[in-house]
C-alpha cells in the first residue's frame, strides 16, 4: 500500500462525517478513527432546567428516557433535504414514531421513539457525526 493512497485515506476521513473507516489492501489492513467533538445543542433543543418555587415540595421527579443512536453514522432530523425535522423539542411522540434518520454506508436508517413522552432535549444538531449508544433525544414521561 502506497503512501499516497493512506495520505489520500486521512485527507477523505478528515474532511467526511464518518468517524470510523477501516480498509484492507495488498494484505495489509489500516483502521483510521476520530473522536467526533460532541455537537453543541442547538438553541431550540437545548432543555430548561427544572425550577421548583416549593423548596419543600414532595413531588416526584419526572422521569426522562433517552433514546440512542442505534448505529454509528450521520444524524439528520428530517426525513429528506427541504423538509422540517420529524420531532422539535416540545413534540409530544408515541412509541414506534420516526423521530430522526441516521445514515452509514449511504444507508438510511430511521431512529424510533421506543415509547411515548414529551421530548425535553435533541442532543445532536441536524448532519452531526454521531456514534452508537449516544444519546440523539431525551423524553420526559407525561406522567
Amino acid at each position: 500500500m502506497d503512501l499516497d493512497f493512506v495520505q489520500k485515506l486521512i485527507e477523505f476521513v478528515s474532511r467526511s462525517p464518518i468517524a470510523e473507516l477501516e480498509i484492507e489492501r495488498d494484505g495489509v489492513r489500516i483502521r483510521m478513527s476520530r473522536q467526533a467533538a460532541p455537537a453543541q445543542p442547538s438553541p431550540q433543543s437545548a432543555a430548561a432546567p427544572a425550577v421548583s418555587s416549593n423548596p419543600t415540595s414532595t413531588a416526584p421527579p419526572i422521569a426522562r428516557h433517552s433514546i440512542r443512536a442505534p448505529l454509528t453514522g450521520v444524524f439528520y432530523r428530517s426525513g429528506t433535504e427541504g423538509e422540517p425535522p420529524l420531532a422539535s423539542v416540545g413534540d409530544v411522540v408515541v412509541e414506534g414514531q420516526t423521530v430522526g434518520v441516521l445514515e452509514a454506508m449511504k444507508t438510511f436508517n430511521v431512529v424510533e421513539s421506543d415509547r411515548p413522552g414529551r421530548i425535553v432535549q435533541i442532543a445532536f444538531d441536524d448532519h452531526a457525526a454521531v456514534q452508537s449508544g449516544d444519546v440523539l433525544f431525551v423524553l420526559e414521561d407525561l406522567g
